[in-house]
């Protein structure tokens, strides 16, 4: 798998920021809000690039703060991986929200997506890249 370098603290960043906003959005009840995070983290998906908060701290806040950490390697699949699968669950919320349907149970759903994201970005545990790597290790043992 192809592999790239990530800045950590970065990465907790984007996740923590992403997180907060979808928090925003759960309690000002805004589906809106909602749909405007998914489509930004499906951006992710095609490149690190297009992750406006990621490269924001890694090209402005690092310098600001003054941050000697030195980047990791991470497989670009799991990056990927990690922003498709939380912006297409945010998208399906976000339709139930607007086609109306389910909407209390839809704003838990968030709320829950919400958690595992601020959890990825406070404690570093991120739920959807311990799913990559099961998922991995199951279809590279098949």
């Amino acid at each position: 798998m192809q592999q790239c370098l990530i800045y950590n603290n970065s990465l907790r960043f984007f996740r923590a920021t992403y997180g907060i906003l979808a928090l925003v959005a759960f309690l000002i009840q805004n589906h809106w809000l909602v749909l405007a995070i998914s489509l930004l983290m499906a951006f992710g998906v095609f490149s690190i690039k297009f992750n406006i908060p990621y490269q924001f701290h890694a090209l402005i806040l690092r310098k600001l703060l003054k941050e000697r950490s030195e980047p990791i390697q991470r497989e670009s699949g799991e990056l990927n991986f990690v922003s498709g699968m939380t912006g297409s669950l945010l998208f399906i919320g976000f339709l139930f929200l607007y086609f109306g349907k389910f909407v209390s149970f839809v704003w838990i759903y968030v709320l829950m997506i919400t958690a595992f994201m601020l959890l990825g970005g406070f404690t570093d545990f991120c739920l959807a890249t311990a799913m990559y790597i099961f998922f991995k290790k199951i279809f590279k043992s098949k």
